[in-house]
Order: structure tokens, then sequence, then C-alpha cells
């Protein structure tokens, strides 16, 4: 391969900043603030100059009612929360910017509820005491009630599930027939073990449903306050590196920046992650790879929101009869809600006080990607009522029409589902062990490493657990150079590559495991409509699952993931081997 092919030239006009973000999504915007609390509110550093951090992204600005809506998990909430420093109140703010779930319906198409379940149940109980969580001791919800026969029954059901009654009894029968039952103080005793022993679950990190542009919303005036840079309207088009081990990103609009670092969070179609794949590629490798376009799976999905009530919590129906299924949830309720709305029978009246968001799924052989975008007003109303005419013929409830024919929908989308193999190795550069010509640093996250899989709910969450993962092992691997008399800050990234190994170790079997789960669980609601005894076990395996475990066992490994506490564990094992 010819030299001049593999690396740029210095390039004197390019700026230069010694970290880059590409992408101001929600990954972007999240790694932005984990770095500014790993970098400018680290005790250690808080004499020397600050790390400026620039985050470049395509869009001209972030927009009012733009885009679908997304669920917050507990695992990506807890990355909120830990930006306790550099924004105090994003959790918060995040918070009141959704609505709480409460609960989790799976339904038919035609109105059965098949389960119901308590949406804490996704919460860990606490086995020690951490006086900065707002910590509830429970053992059924603090939702409050519901209208429903089945949600009634879920907030009686023992938090764990009614298996979990099992090891409790088995223990009280032990230490009955071992005598300890005999003495007068057991029964004190028991009591008071049985008072201090009920779990303890962290509320503030309760499951969420938010408007997208409401949570960039958040996310982006986090940054501002915070001194992060967002340059808008800057669409990458190229990168390349130099022998000096930094990248050269040019624009579409011409600017040019160099970086030490370069983190690419720019999604599905990253270009960063053509460079990570092949960073030497020469020119028509390079045209290659950016006229790739990911495999359309088959899948289109129709999602907007409208003003209309519903009972609360996250809902599934799925068809029995047809390869449709969808996913519908409350962004807004009023303050005062007391759960007790009932549509079952309503009108389905227009209320300013509520939005619900509706995520439908269906076949769609074809592919169609210039029809892939947020509808207009009157392209959104034709689309809906015909897709709602659709389903009504299918014998779908009225429940789920109601948003897809109201005066107030808004926000429509149209997007065909893509796949893109994920990727074993996220990173790329440093310098070659002999000291020979390095190759530019980057990295990956978010969707740009692994896409998507909108089936469990986890694609935001595994972005966001992957910016907070790798800003802690960036802060503890790659410290700033030099104090506050330095004319520019710089990145000590003579330890990238260790960094990187651990950040690999820990998030690629993460995500495998997770997002693999939730291809399993989009292959289960396809497959329910071709076999009714299919369908009818999926339906029976379902209940049983939440009346044994309190809520379906694949949601658990997503919501309960610590990736801070993973992180100190893996550099607490680092420290012993070596």
């Amino acid at each position: 391969m010819n030299q001049s092919n593999m690396y740029a030239p210095p390039d004197d006009s390019a700026q230069y900043h010694s970290l880059v973000i590409v992408g101001g999504g929600i990954g972007g915007l999240v790694l932005a603030l984990c770095l500014d609390q790993a970098y400018n509110h680290n005790s250690e550093t808080s004499s020397k100059k600050k790390l400026p951090i620039h985050v470049y992204e395509s869009t001209t600005a972030y927009t009012a009612n733009a885009g679908g809506a997304i669920g917050l998990y507990p695992n990506g909430l807890r990355v909120i929360r830990n930006l306790k420093d550099t924004a105090p109140n994003l959790l918060s703010q995040v918070r009141e910017a959704g609505c709480d779930y409460l609960y989790r319906r799976w339904m038919r198409h035609d109105g059965l509820e098949v389960a119901v379940a308590r949406e804490d149940e996704l919460l860990p109980d606490l086995d020690h005491d951490d006086d900065t969580a707002t910590t509830t001791t429970t053992t059924t919800t603090t939702a409050g009630k519901s209208s429903t026969t089945t949600a009634e029954e879920a907030d009686r059901r023992p938090r764990g599930g009614s298996l979990a009654v099992i090891p409790r009894k088995f223990s009280e029968l032990s230490n009955r027939l071992s005598g300890i039952s005999l003495s007068s103080s057991f029964s004190t005793s028991t009591a008071a073990t049985s008072e201090t022993s009920s779990p303890r679950i962290e509320t503030e990190l309760q499951s969420l449903g938010i408007r997208r542009w409401k949570y960039q919303q958040v996310l982006y005036e986090a940054c501002v306050e915070a001194g992060i840079e967002i340059h808008f309207g800057k669409r990458l088009q190229s990168v390349t590196t130099t022998d000096d081990a930094k990248t050269v990103l040019e624009f579409k609009d011409g600017t040019k920046v160099t970086t030490s670092l370069l983190i690419g969070a720019d999604g599905i179609n990253s270009k960063v992650r053509n460079y990570v794949v092949n960073p030497t590629a020469d020119a028509e490798k390079q045209k290659s790879l950016e006229e790739f376009m990911p495999e359309y799976t088959g899948v289109t999905c129709l999602m907007g929101c409208a003003n209309v009530p519903r009972i609360r919590g996250i809902c599934f129906p799925s068809s029995a009869t047809s390869k449709c299924h969808a996913c519908y949830y409350p962004t807004k309720v009023p303050n005062d809600d007391d759960n007790n709305v009932d549509n079952s029978n309503s009108k389905y009246a227009d209320d300013d006080n509520y939005e619900q968001v509706f995520q439908i799924y269906f076949p769609s052989p074809l592919e169609r990607p210039d029809t892939w975008r947020t509808l207009t007003p009157e392209e959104a109303r034709d689309e809906c009522r015909e897709l709602a005419k659709k389903l009504r013929d299918d014998g779908w409830n009225e429940q789920f029409l109601a948003p897809l024919e109201s005066p107030s929908l808004k926000g429509v989308l149209r997007v065909g589902l893509r796949s893109r193999e994920a990727l074993d190795v996220w990173h790329v550069g440093g310098y070659g062990e002999d000291g020979s010509s390095g190759i530019g640093r980057a990295v990956l996250l978010g969707d740009a490493a692994h896409p998507p899989v909108p089936y469990i709910g986890q694609g935001a969450q595994m972005a966001m657990e992957d910016a907070g993962t790798l800003a802690l092992l960036l802060e503890f691997f790659c410290p700033i150079n030099g104090d506050g008399d330095d004319p520019m800050t710089e990145i000590d990234l003579s330890k990238f590559q260790n960094a990187m190994e651990v950040y690999e170790k820990l998030r690629v079997p993460r995500t495998k495991t997770v997002l693999g789960s939730s291809v399993q669980l989009g292959k289960t609601q396809q497959k329910r409509a071709d076999s009714k005894i299919y369908n009818a076990w999926r339906e029976l395996s379902i209940k049983a699952q939440v009346w044994a475990y309190g809520t379906l066992p694949v949601m658990r490994p997503g919501a309960a993931f610590d990736y801070r506490a993973k992180v100190e564990e893996a550099l607490e094992e680092l420290q012993t081997t070596v």
C-alpha cells in the first residue's frame, strides 16, 4: 500500500483539541458529562487547568417534538445519578421531564391482559446502606392502586415473585424444627428481623418513559452549564491518521479538526467505526466504507405520541394473528394522577394533561429508506389512520388505536430497523512497540460499537453504561498532563492501550449478552402469529414467569447492572495481579 494513502500530512490550518467526541446524541452527551466529572471535578486535579471537551454534532440544532421516545432503566439512570459534581440536579430534572412506568403489562392485541408486574421488581434490593440514595423499604409497590384486577394481583404479589417466599418459609420452618422457636424471645426477635430485613430499593432509579427530545434537551443544558462545547452542523466526512498518533477529522462544511483522542458516538452509520475497522484505508477502500449501509431486517416501526390517557405502565401488546407487535407507555400524566384512569370503556378523548407514546412494529419486506424519517402532519395523519384501519380489521382493541386516530397526534417517525455486526474490538491507535509511526487513537461507544435492538429497551442504557465505564477508565489510566501554567491541557495517553483492554473486557461481553437477549425476545414476538399453539404456550409462559419471579427474568440482568462496581472490581483485580 502506498504510504501516502495511509497517513495524512500535518495540517496547520486544522483546529486542535486533545479530545473530541463525534456525535451529540444521548451517548455522546452523557459521555461528555462523564468526562467532565472525571477530569474537571477530580479532587486530585482541581488545581490544574480544566480539560476542554468538544462534541461535534451533525444536526444544526436540537428540535422540540422531534423523534420518538425512550425508556430509561435503573442501569442507565445510575450513570446519570453519579454525575453529582458536574450536574448535581440532572437526575431530578430527567425524572421531572418523564413519567414513571409503575407497571409492566403484557397484553394480547384484543385487549386481554396476560400478566402484570410491578416495575419496581427491576430495582435490585440494597444489601448495604447508601446515604446518597433515596430508598424505600417495601414489599409492594409504592405507586398506589391500579384499576385493573391483574395489577391489584401484582400489588399483592411478594417481592421477587411467589417463589421468593419459599426460602423464607423454609428458613422459618428450619428454625422452628431446631427448637429456636420454643423460647419466648423468638417471636420478638423474628418480628424485628422481619421488619429490618424488608428489601430496600432505590426509588429514584425507577424506570420511566421520556420523549427523546426532552431527554436530549436536559442533557444539552447540563453540558452548556458545565462549559462543554457543542459544535452543531458538523457532519463528519472522513477520518485520517497522522504518523504521530493523531487523527484529522474533515467535516462536510470544510472544517478540519486534529485530535489526540477521537471518541465515536455517531450511531449505527458511524464514520468513526469505519476508521476503527480500517484506519489506513486507501481512497478506494475509504469510499466503499463510506457507502456501506447496514442490512435492513424487514421490520419497520411507526412511532409517535398523542394526548390520550391510558392505564399507567409500559404495555406490550402482541398480535396472535399477524406479525405485528407494539409498545405503549405514558410520558406525561397530571401531578395529581392517582393511577385510577380506566379507559377500557371510554371514548379516549384527548386531554392535554396526558401524553402516551406508541411504537408499532410490523413486517415490511420492501426497503424504502427514502421514507424513513419524521413525517409531516398530513403524512402522519394519513399513515396512522391507514395503520389503525388495518389493526382494527385484525381485531386490535380500541385502546391501542386511539392515539393513532387522535387529533393531537404528533412527532410521528417511520424507521426501518437495520442490523450491523457488533464489533469485538472497539478501539484503534497508538505507537508500535518498536516506536514506529503511530496510528491515530480512536474508540467507539453506543450504537457505533454495538448496533441497537429495540425489543428489550436497553439500547440507550448500553450507550450510557459505555460512557460511564469509558470515562472512569480514562480517568484511571490517562490522567491530565501538566498544571495550570501549561498553555494547553493534554491527556497522558501512554496507557491508552491498557484502558482499552479493560474497557473491551467489560463492555463487549456485557453488550452481546443483553442485546442477544433482545434479539431472542424479538423473534418470539414474530413467532407468536405463526402458531396458535406457540402463542398459547408463550402467554402461559409469561404468566407463569411473572407469578414465580415477579417479572420476566430476562429483564433483570440489564436493569440491575452497576457499571461503576464492575469497573472498580476490574481495576482491583488488575492491581492484585500486577
